[in-house]
């Protein structure tokens, strides 16, 4: 036999130990790295009894595994079962990786293979035993998954987001956004390869589009569900309605030539109403002195209680997009607002609920 990889050795060790470790279940790899002649290899096979049932899993290991990998893992595992199973005993396509992204995982388990992944995540939809143990991607890996929700990466995703269905080029983008075409690019690639855009055309003619925008904001909407919530400096300005402290904003904002954005509860009752009122600001603001001057010649006060202004903490004013201008506002992209709610307290979530249905499902 071939020498087996000793990283997919102990991924398929693992797998195993994790299907033992069930009530009545036992299991063992009966093949590795086995030839199907003209069908090519596949990487394990193994034989296993749970509660009295015995059946056998045909495995591919992965390493780190996406929603466009996984389809071609797929039509290779159904492949090999189409060759291999005689009906004898039931045979399952399983896949054995370090880690699947949750896209993945949904593509998995709707088309019924199995799966299991460094973190303890099992899935084992046999006709006459059905397992299903839900754990999150081991943290060691989780950064490969989450880097695309931070920094100018984010913005892209964004800004993909926002124009959708217009078709976008890389030179485009980081034209727009005033990143590296490096940056565009690869996070564009990262994005077709979670299944999240459609492309057409090659090379520097290449140009995608939003294809999948639900399972975007699902992965998004986990991922900010871990975040701390974003620092923000707390004002309170004499204003009797929150209407009446856009306005000033923005013409402070103006004046003194500064960037910025409102977020959150207020944004979110312009783009859809909601509630009959709201009672606070926040927004992000391009930072640095002659934003604090600016806020000043407002008289916004520092408060810890009873603020009706928020300053979102950002690091420059490239992190400060403007989606839209709403009765004379400058409102962050709907996005933007979206995920700034989910973080947000009160009745934020239902916002966040409520907004997504008017102006972000597909």
């Amino acid at each position: 036999m071939p020498r087996f990889e000793e990283n997919e050795a102990e991924l398929l060790d693992r797998a195993l130990l994790a299907i033992e470790a069930l009530p009545n279940a036992g299991g063992k790899i009966i093949a590795q790295n086995a030839s199907l002649g003209a069908y090519g290899r596949v990487d394990a096979i193994a034989e296993l009894s749970i509660s009295g049932r015995p059946f056998r899993l045909v495995i591919e290991v992965k390493r780190e595994v996406f929603p466009r990998d996984v389809r071609e893992t797929i039509w290779q595992l159904r492949n090999y079962l189409a060759h291999i199973d005689d009906g004898s005993v039931e045979m399952l396509p399983f896949l054995v990786a370090h880690s699947i992204s949750p896209g993945a995982r949904q593509v998995l388990q709707e088309e019924g293979i199995g799966y299991y992944d460094f973190g303890g995540a099992l899935f084992i939809p046999s006709r006459e035993t059905y397992v299903f143990i839900d754990r999150p991607p081991p943290r060691k890996t989780q950064k490969i998954f989450t880097s695309i929700f931070e920094g100018q990466r984010a913005r892209v995703v964004r800004a993909v987001f926002d124009k959708a269905p217009n078709w976008l080029s890389v030179k485009e983008l980081a034209k727009d956004l005033d990143i590296s075409p490096a940056t565009a690019s690869a996070t564009l690639s990262e994005m077709e390869r979670r299944d999240w855009v459609e492309a057409e055309g090659l090379g520097p003619s290449k140009l995608r589009r939003l294809s999948n925008g639900r399972m975007l904001l699902d992965e998004w909407s986990e991922y900010i569900a871990d975040q701390p919530t974003p620092k923000m400096k707390r004002y309170y300005v004499s204003m009797k309605t929150a209407e009446g402290l856009m306005r000033k904003l923005d013409a402070a904002c103006c004046d003194a030539q500064i960037r910025y954005a409102v977020t959150g509860e207020a944004a979110a009752q312009l783009y859809a109403p909601y509630l009959s009122s709201v009672a606070q600001v926040r927004c992000r603001m391009a930072p640095g002195r002659h934003a604090e001057e600016m806020l000043s010649d407002m008289d916004a006060r520092p408060v810890s209680e009873g603020w009706n202004l928020g300053i979102i903490d950002v690091r420059s004013a490239s992190d400060v997009d403007v989606g839209q201008r709403c009765d004379g506002i400058a409102l962050a992209p709907p996005i933007q607002v979206y995920l700034d709610l989910l973080q947000g307290a009160g009745r934020s979530k239902e916002m966040a609920v409520h907004l997504r249905a008017e102006r972000l499902d597909f």
